[in-house]
This record gives structure tokens, C-alpha cells and sequence, in this order.
């Protein structure tokens, strides 16, 4: 007799301020593998005060997929309030962000969607850090490191993709903004001790 696998229903954040010209791909590469490797999914895409035709694009998709959810905001307010909108909205005990500007491969997309619910936590790592510029990739490396030295987990990226779990990530305060939640948050349920 096999064993019976947790079923995998995961809600995804895609935030974007001004990526028209970037979020569909974004959307189209996420759409089908969530389809595809998820028994259920939602996504909240999070038109974060755009200029351009970047919430007009979400909505086209919306309309299409009743599993998607648009909000916009009026004016930009963050990558961490957006992931904190859908956050206080997910029906599902997992939840994760994918930046809007195509940043990452439908291939490690897919590694992820496959590996949630193998653990606690899913912490992806990017191996395309050559793709980034010398200044951006020393930042990365830079702060990988002085995180590490602080706080000992020895991980290899604090703020590619990652899935959280919906009920340890609604127990704790994170102020930050921007990207900086998505790097208190992890620190914070690490701390925790999740796997």
C-alpha cells in the first residue's frame, strides 16, 4: 500500500509596480505549473500603485482564472504590505511570493511547487547570481553573509523564493517593508525552530 501524500495547495503572491512589460510572463510561466503540480492554488496578484498597464494586464488574467485575485493600491506601498494583503486572506496553510518582474526560472518555479509540504519551510536558493550585476551581486552575497554570521543558519539565500507556512507566519509581528519582510519573517519561524 503507498502512503497518501498531503495534498499541496499553496496561495501565491505575484506583486508588480510598473511590469507591464514583464508580468505576464511572470503569470504565464506561474499559471500552468501551479495547474500542473498543486491539487489547489490561488493567486493574488498585487498591482502595487502602478502607472503603467501592469493592473490591466492582472485583470485580463483574472477574468480568465477564477483562482485569481486582483488588488490594486492607489499608491505604491511595498512588497511586504502587499505579501501581508494576501497573507491575512490565504485559504490555504501555505503561502509564498514570486516577484512580478520575471526573476525567476519557470524551472525553479516548478522545483518549488513540487517540494512544498517536504518541510515546514521550502527555502530556495538562485545559482543564476552571475545573470546580476557585480554591485547587485555583492550586495546579495554581502548580506548572506553578515545574516549568516548573526543568526547561524547557514543558508544560502534569505530572500529568493520561499514557502511559509500560513499559521506560524500569522503569529508573528515583522516590521519591515519591502523585501526586508520577506527576510524577518524567514528569520523569525527559523527561530522558531521550523523545519
Amino acid at each position: 500500500m503507498t502512503p497518501s501524500r498531503a495534498a499541496k495547495r499553496l496561495t501565491i503572491v505575484i506583486p508588480a509596480l510598473n511590469e507591464q512589460d514583464k508580468i505576464a510572463d511572470t503569470i504565464d510561466g506561474v499559471l500552468p505549473l501551479a495547474r500542473d503540480l498543486l491539487d489547489d492554488f490561488e493567486i493574488f496578484l498585487i498591482d502595487d500603485g502602478s502607472t503603467d498597464a501592469t493592473g490591466a494586464i492582472m485583470d485580463e488574467f483574472a477574468a480568465g482564472e477564477p483562482r485569481i485575485i486582483v488588488h490594486h493600491n492607489a499608491e505604491p506601498r511595498g512588497v511586504g504590505a502587499g505579501f501581508e494583503y494576501a497573507l491575512s486572506r490565504a485559504k490555504f496553510d501555505a503561502i509564498t511570493l514570486i516577484p512580478g518582474d520575471h526573476a525567476f526560472q519557470n524551472e525553479g518555479v516548478a522545483r518549488m511547487f513540487k517540494a512544498a509540504g517536504a518541510a515546514d519551510l521550502v527555502i530556495t536558493y538562485r545559482d543564476n547570481q552571475s545573470d546580476r550585476s557585480v554591485n547587485r551581486s555583492l550586495q546579495s552575497h554581502s548580506l548572506r553573509f553578515i545574516l549568516n554570521c548573526l543568526f547561524g543558519f547557514w543558508l544560502s539565500d534569505y530572500h529568493s523564493m520561499i514557502v511559509y507556512p500560513v499559521k506560524w507566519l500569522r503569529q508573528i509581528a515583522v516590521k519591515a517593508d519591502g523585501y526586508g519582510y520577506q527576510i524577518c519573517a524567514l528569520i523569525s519561524l527559523l527561530q522558531l525552530g521550523l523545519t
